[in-house]
C-alpha cells in the first residue's frame, strides 16, 4: 500500500494555473469567474489558455458563459445576490432521520452550510447538540424530529 496524492496534486496544479486571475474563485474542480458586465468576460480567454498550457480539462456540461444565474458551491449566485441553492435545501428537507452520530454529524454538517441565511438554526439544532457527543448514547426520540 503506498501513499497516493493525487488529490493534492491536482490541487495544486488547478492553483498554480489560475494564480493572480481577477475575479477568479475555485474551490477544489470548481471554478467561477465574477465580472460586472460581458464585456469585462473576455478574460476568460485567459483562464483557458492557462487551463490548456497546465493540462487542466474543462468539462463541457459545467461549462457556462455569461449566465444570468447559476449553482456554485451550494449556493445559487445571480444579479439579486446570493441565496440557499434550492437542492442543498431539499437535501436537508429530505434528509433521512440519523440511524447513529455519523448520520447526525453529516446532517449538521450540511445544515450549517446554510446558516447565514437564517437565524434560527441554532435554536432549532438546540435539542440534537446533546446526540453530538460520543460519551453519550445516541437515541433518537420525538423530540429531537
Amino acid at each position: 500500500m503506498g501513499f497516493s496524492a493525487t488529490g493534492d496534486a491536482f490541487c495544486l496544479q488547478g492553483d498554480m494555473a489560475l494564480q493572480g486571475v481577477h475575479n477568479c474563485v475555485r474551490v477544489v474542480d470548481d471554478v467561477l469567474l465574477d465580472d460586472e458586465n460581458y464585456s469585462a468576460r473576455l478574460h476568460i480567454y485567459e483562464v483557458l489558455t492557462r487551463c490548456r498550457r497546465f493540462g487542466i480539462t474543462l468539462n463541457r456540461d459545467k461549462f457556462v458563459v455569461a449566465a444570468p444565474a447559476m449553482n456554485f458551491c451550494g449556493y445559487t449566485l445571480s444579479g439579486a445576490g446570493i441565496s440557499a441553492d434550492q437542492e442543498k435545501i431539499s437535501a436537508i428537507r429530505d434528509f433521512p432521520t440519523p440511524a447513529n452520530l455519523t448520520d447526525l454529524r453529516s446532517f449538521m454538517g450540511l445544515v450549517n452550510q446554510l446558516t447565514e441565511f437564517t437565524p434560527d438554526i441554532s435554536a432549532a439544532a438546540l435539542p440534537l447538540r446533546p446526540l453530538m457527543s460520543p460519551k453519550r448514547t445516541f437515541v433518537w426520540t420525538p423530540d429531537h424530529d
